[in-house]
């Protein structure tokens, strides 16, 4: 046979075994048209990594996926409003916003072990005499980006809930200066810097962050603990009310089952900081739907 014969009918070959094997697996179509789309905020460059790697986890495990990163938060949740994405990875504003947008209706997929049980912590210079959350009056309060739950929102919130009058409390708001909508959840550290520069007399930062500074030798003495909040949930994966319960338990459940140290999920679960990813609950959520409500 002449050799562009053989090279014509190897190509014929191939394509009739391509559409047989199409034709006789009618998953791969349907796998194509079950294509669950993720959306998440370019927060850092670790961000391609993290769903890269997700999506060929969840692909590698029956759960056909795809995801878009976003430039901020308000985009990723009029994505999923629209219905372009499926799932967001979201800030706990971002999915109170998203929730209550909807007639407070939406999924509250998996969260990591750290976004459980999340305190917002008052701390205090050495010396401002704040002992209590009452003596902010005529204070300095310094905090984060207006976009972060922990940092603003709910402090401000459970203070108002406690008595305290923040119209007699002088705000330092430091949402001109933090990315908060990149990445408002770097608010703490923000604050904690902002204190420890004289900017203020007290300042909210969150529990973690706390007990990782009280005992440092270069802060030790120079900040006190005036007031804890009550527990709240963090970071979490959100669909809309109408998305498959299905698709989105399966999702859930292929997230709980991520094991740190196997190739695949182990980069995932480092560069998002978390040993375990857990199934959400709208109960962690509830304070702040109610601060959004104006409740």
């Amino acid at each position: 046979m002449i050799p562009g014969i053989k090279v014509f009918v190897a190509l014929l070959l191939i394509i009739a075994l391509s559409s047989a094997g199409l034709a006789g697996d009618p998953s791969r179509v349907a796998d194509r048209s079950q294509t669950t789309r993720i959306g998440a905020v370019a927060y850092s460059p670790a961000a391609v990594t993290i769903f890269q790697e997700l999506t060929r986890y969840l692909d590698k495990n029956g759960l056909p996926s795809d995801y878009v990163l976003y430039s901020n938060y308000d985009s990723l949740v009029a994505a999923l409003d629209r219905g372009e994405v499926d799932i967001a990875w979201n800030t706990p504003l971002a999915h109170a916003q998203f929730h209550v947008k909807n007639q407070c209706s939406s999924q509250t997929l998996a969260m990591r072990d750290v976004d459980v049980g999340v305190r917002s912590i008052l701390v205090a210079r050495a010396g401002s005499e704040i002992k209590s959350p009452a003596d902010l009056a005529g204070k300095q309060l310094v905090l984060g980006s207006s976009q972060a739950a922990e940092a603003t929102v709910l402090p401000l919130h459970y203070l108002k809930k406690e008595g305290v009058d923040l119209s007699k409390v002088k705000l330092v708001s430091l949402d001109a200066e933090v990315d908060g909508q990149g990445n408002p959840c770097a608010s703490p550290q923000h604050v904690l810097k902002a204190l420890q520069t004289g900017r203020g007399d007290a300042g909210i930062i969150t529990a973690d962050l706390w007990n990782r500074v009280k005992d440092d030798r270069s802060t030790q003495g120079s900040l006190v603990q005036v007031w804890k909040s009550p527990p709240f949930s963090h970071c979490v994966f959100t669909a809309a009310a109408k998305f498959d319960k299905e698709r989105a338990d399966r999702f859930t459940k292929l997230m709980q089952a991520m094991d740190a140290s196997e190739r695949g999920t182990a980069d995932v679960m480092r560069l998002e900081g978390t040993k375990k990813w857990l199934p959400g609950s709208a109960d962690g959520f509830k304070d702040l739907v109610e601060a959004l409500q104006g409740n």
